[in-house]
């Protein structure tokens, strides 16, 4: 009977080793999917800020374009041209 239970208790305890060794995998895994996971965050974080200023640079182009056609259509208006 004790070598029974020995056994039994040899088991559980392998059991609970492969258990806690699977867990500590899964674990490392996760961490490593995170860290991932933050950096290519961070990357497309950089690259929506670097499109919102180049579309804030466009639209002060745009803003540039639109004042000189409007100048274009008044200097040719005083000079009795139609743009």
């Amino acid at each position: 009977m004790e070598e029974r239970k020995k056994r039994i208790v040899i088991g559980i305890t392998a059991a609970a080793v492969v258990l806690l060794a699977i867990l500590i995998v899964f674990w490392v895994y996760q961490m490593i999917a995170i860290g991932a996971r933050r950096a290519r965050e961070a990357e497309l974080t950089a690259a929506i800020e670097a499109l919102e200023e180049e579309n804030k640079d466009l639209e002060a182009e745009s803003d540039k374009v639109q004042n000189n056609l409007v100048w274009l259509e008044n200097m040719a208006g005083e000079l009795g041209m139609r743009y």
